[in-house]
């Protein structure tokens, strides 16, 4: 594909003389002649007032979307949930907290599946306990984080994504976006392990590091890697080799057992402050009535949770929205079901009809959903419908000329989105890509190559719908 190289510049000065609507097909059927052999597409281009199709190319057919499943979540949360929503953290207790030592009586700690929410802000209302002069707690501490149900990640999510951070669990206890952070440091001698120094190390989420310091041997052609597994005792068991002369290497994990993990940051926190608890920290729903409120925190609201989504293409963020909107709507636990369930309702009511595909998660990880270039054109449109660019990420987009959501995985490379043609009415596009790899055997500087030519194949399409017509 050394074609983009020479033609690319040519490809663009094309599209600038060959100006009309009558040249688009032609002008993109070009283009896409230009991707590999083996690869699939879906791609539609529609007037977003009108819906008036401009460009279609085996848009009904289902591919993996990958990330650009965060614009229809985006549009539902939106919807759903509205400008103000927040989620709200909350500490209380069964009995008045009056000032004193001893409090005899329990707390719960009630999670909302905040993804924003951090242990500082954990420790901001635990906190109200040392201003109320709290030293010895006579009761139980419940964690509760009910207001979500079900597996924390969804079906078809790559289970040798689970340890990274990106593919974080998503409960409903979620603090530093349930993930930590490291350094896999080649300090020693050849044969000895190397260091895991932690970012946090009072978090007490730690790895099971076995890595050894050691050349690679010959028959290694990708040179010491290292392998990650469950562990009974840590976070994960982490295997393999460090070269004694490489630098060290940045590691971010995702918490394996996030109700675990917050437990621990509670014990830890009261051990810090020398309080005594003398009951339990519990995991679970808690039993009883706890009518007062100690203190609570609030995230920011949806427009700037969403902004995170798409501007920073957070899972987390998103799989978290996605259950929100299936317990605010279907008023039952959040889970990926109720929450795609919601949004399938919800879209149909709009007159867009996902049940040839399927929807199976906010995020877009999951290798288990199909979706259309013929769905992603839909769902935009009422979205262009309901707020055309009062909507946060259309009103807050860095070039007035286009606003996208890209989607990438393991031969997926896709995006969707709105194109503004200077003096032209605004256009809708989805390009779904499929099947793409570069040819076999390919050293590193090939992929990057490969890749990089499909970026330019984005580019130019994006420049013909925002060429002046």
């Amino acid at each position: 594909m050394n074609f983009w190289k020479k033609c690319l510049p040519s490809i663009l000065i094309t599209f600038g003389a060959n100006q009309g609507v009558a040249s688009i097909d032609d002008d993109l059927d070009r283009l896409i002649s230009t991707l590999p052999p083996g690869h699939i597409h879906s791609i539609k281009v529609i007037e977003a007032e009108t819906g008036k199709v401009l460009f279609d190319r085996n848009s009904s057919f289902n591919l993996l979307p990958a990330s650009t499943v965060k614009a229809i979540t985006a549009i539902s949360a939106y919807r759903v949930l509205g400008d103000e929503y927040r989620y709200q953290t909350s500490l209380l207790s069964n009995k008045p907290l009056s000032e004193g030592k001893v409090y005899a009586g329990d707390l719960v700690l009630r999670f909302s599946g905040d993804p924003s929410l951090t242990r500082a802000d954990l420790s901001a209302l635990l906190g109200k306990l040392n201003d109320k002069g709290v030293k010895v707690i006579r009761g139980t501490i419940w964690l509760d984080g009910s207001v979500y149900d079900g597996y924390p990640r969804a079906g078809g999510a790559s289970w040798d994504d689970h340890n990274i951070c990106f593919a974080a669990p998503v409960s409903a206890m979620i603090l530093d976006r349930n993930c930590f952070f490291g350094w896999l440091v080649p300090s020693g001698k050849e044969g000895q392990l190397s260091k895991m120094v932690y970012d946090e190390p009072q978090w007490q989420l730690s790895i099971d590091n076995r890595v050894a310091i050691r050349k690679s041997p010959p028959h290694e052609s990708n040179g010491c890697v290292q392998e990650v597994w469950p562990s009974s005792k840590h976070e994960y068991r982490l295997e393999g080799c460090i070269a004694s002369d490489a630098k060290p290497m940045r590691m971010a994990f995702s918490v394996r057992d996030p109700e675990r993990a917050a437990a621990r940051f509670v014990e830890s926190f009261l051990q810090a402050n020398n309080i005594k608890l003398e009951g339990r920290i519990v995991i679970e729903k808690p039993q009883g009535d706890f009518k007062w409120l100690v203190a609570s925190h609030h995230s920011v609201p949806v427009p700037d949770l969403l902004q995170r989504v798409l501007d920073k293409s957070d899972n987390l963020y998103a799989d978290s929205l996605l259950k929100t909107i299936g317990s605010s709507v279907k008023g039952e636990k959040g889970s990926y079901s109720s929450g795609t369930e919601a949004v399938l309702a919800m879209l149909k009511e709009e007159g867009v009809d996902l049940t040839r595909g399927r929807l199976v998660d906010g995020s877009g990880l999951s290798r288990y959903n199909m979706l259309s270039a013929d769905n992603f054109t839909e769902v935009l449109q009422t979205g262009w419908r309901s707020w055309r660019e009062s909507a946060p990420w259309l009103a807050s987009r860095e070039d007035e000329r286009r606003w996208l959501k890209t989607g990438h995985m393991s031969g997926v490379n896709s995006m969707v989105g709105y194109a503004f043609p200077e003096n032209s009415a605004p256009l809708i596009f989805a390009v779904l890509l499929n099947g793409l790899r570069p040819v076999q055997p390919a050293t590193n500087e090939e992929k990057r190559a490969f890749h990089q030519e499909i970026r330019l194949f984005h580019r130019a399409f994006l420049e013909r719908l925002t060429d002046t017509r």
